[in-house]
């Protein structure tokens, strides 16, 4: 299988995202959304990874809880999909409450396991308790303050370098991160937010896929300004096709991102369910044709755990195909 790098230099025109199931789900509904995609030859299938917080257990001891990930599986998930399909795939790694020499172990675990390609995030704290979101100036202790901190101990592993200081061999992870188009909600405006994720490349990230967009000039303006900053990595626009008109609250609520007008009235007009998704999936193939006329190395699908959605997008935008 082909280094996410190298698919993307080869023209892997789309690749997928995926959510572990939640605490004791099925998996097989994930493998089989990723089933449907398959014929469309993905580059790379990622698997999202989550920090602990948005559910408590208690803790056994007296009246304290402890912070639970709903969706536990990012490696076995990642794993499982490896070997059913042999496709490319990408854990997800979250800084934000991780302990140093616990991801330490778990990138060693990954480097025996043969995955070579990791997406780091900082992780939404929005959930988190304030007990494990990350500190300013954790990474000189146990944890990561940002995701670029997660960033730099890859790039040490891969010179060899492991802790408590020790020599070793080196590892050999390509790594990506996640980009902005419309800034981070907690930026404090685009250009922060830009050089935010210059710093991540200058410390070894390799590749960038956005959050989702819904109009290709954010993408084309986020590409343009890392260009002059001398960043020439490759810029992954990230997809989400919305095929119901309920999702034009919950999604700027949830993600923080505008939606266009023309998208918003033409699922407010539609009469019915079927036109609601009949007008989502024109809009999400005219927005991937937009992405790719502006030079769009690859489109990457959120597929929030099914499959549906893009298939249908996917099969206008290049035809249906089958397994």
């Amino acid at each position: 299988m082909d280094r996410i790098i190298d698919a993307l230099a080869k023209g892997g025109r789309v690749s997928i995202e995926v959510v572990p199931p939640a605490r004791g789900g099925d998996i097989e509904e994930i493998k089989g959304a990723v089933g449907l995609l398959i014929p469309h030859d993905p580059a790379f299938v990622s698997v999202t990874d989550h920090p602990a917080g948005r559910a408590w257990a208690d803790s056994g001891e007296g009246p304290s809880r402890v912070a639970l990930r709903t969706k536990p599986g990012t490696l076995g998930t990642a794993v499982a999909i490896r070997e059913e399909f042999s496709v490319q795939t990408v854990p997800h790694l979250v800084a934000s409450g991780a302990d140093r020499l616990s991801m330490e172990d778990l990138l060693i675990d990954l480097h025996y396991a043969n995955f070579r390609d990791l997406f780091v995030v900082r992780g939404d704290e929005r959930y988190a308790p304030p007990g494990i979101r990350a500190k300013a100036g954790a990474v000189k202790g146990e944890g990561y303050a940002h995701a670029v901190d997660l960033v730099a101990h890859v790039a040490a592993l891969n010179a060899g370098r492991y802790t408590p200081p020790s020599e070793g061999r080196p590892t050999a992870f390509c790594v990506g991160v996640a980009g902005y188009p419309q800034k981070h909600f907690e930026a404090p405006n685009l250009e922060a937010d830009i050089l935010r994720l210059k710093e991540k490349v200058d410390a070894g990230a390799s590749f960038v896929v956005t959050q989702m967009v819904f109009e290709a000039r954010y993408y084309s303006e986020l590409v343009r300004r890392l260009a002059t900053l001398g960043v020439a990595v490759p810029v992954v626009p990230g997809i989400k096709p919305v095929l119901r008109a309920s999702s034009l609250a919950s999604i700027p609520r949830t993600f923080f991102v505008d939606l266009p007008q023309g998208l918003v009235s033409a699922l407010s007009d539609a009469r019915s369910p079927a036109e609601e998704r009949a007008a989502g999936i024109e809009w999400s193939v005219g927005l991937a044709r937009d992405l790719l006329d502006a030079g769009a190395p690859c489109l990457h699908f959120f597929t929030m755990g099914s499959g549906a959605a893009t298939k249908a997008v996917l099969d206008g935008l290049f035809g249906a195909r089958s397994a």
